[in-house]
């Protein structure tokens, strides 16, 4: 009789409760912009999109929520060479073909809710560019490209991200939230064939 327990070959390392978190997983959001948009404590979730972003001294998630109304992007970016992480939630402010290079300065343009007729206009300053491989997977398929990230910020760390795929741009918008805002419920991992 062994006095260790062997490890199965056959067990898989357990993994870390915000990384390559399956398709299909159910993720409540409780922050203060989930709050503020919709008037209800929570709103849940579904995953349907994962991009993984790999470069050095990068690690970044950007989970893909959809519901019946909304569409929001759960960040989750390593801190260094650490286990600690920072989340934050994202919309996607746009996509368009880069026709230029991109400015040190983008200014965007928002609803003024106290005034219809008015928009607010908020600077954002460029911090980095950072390059890196980005992993997309979704329900058909899995695809790996070269991509830049160009991170924002403005006075009031607001948070812009520009990923720039070959000549394609998509625009994130977010803020950072506290990890006690996410639930996860985590679905059945049946991306076996992906791996």
């Amino acid at each position: 009789m062994a006095l260790f327990r062997r490890k199965s070959r056959d067990e898989k390392p357990k993994r870390h409760e915000l990384l390559d978190i399956p398709l299909g997983s159910m993720i409540e959001l409780s922050d203060e912009i989930t709050f503020e948009i919709s008037d209800a404590a929570s709103r849940t979730f579904e995953l349907t999109e994962r991009k993984k972003y790999e470069g050095h001294s990068l690690l970044r998630y950007m989970y893909r929520l959809e519901d019946e109304d909304e569409v929001v992007v759960l960040g989750v970016d390593r801190i260094g060479g650490t286990n600690e992480y920072e989340i934050s939630r994202w919309i996607i402010d746009g996509e368009e073909e880069l026709s230029e290079d991109l400015p040190d300065t983008i200014t965007l343009h928002y609803p003024d809710p106290d005034d219809e007729d008015a928009e607010i206009a908020v600077e954002y300053e460029r911090q980095e560019i950072v390059p890196a491989e980005m992993t997309v997977v979704n329900l058909l398929e899995m695809e790996t490209f070269e991509a830049e990230l160009h991170e924002y910020t403005s006075e009031d760390d607001e948070m812009m991200s520009v990923e720039l795929v070959g000549n394609w741009l998509t625009f994130y918008v977010g803020e950072s939230i506290s990890l006690s805002d996410v639930n996860i419920y985590p679905a059945e991992d049946d991306e076996e064939e992906y791996m």
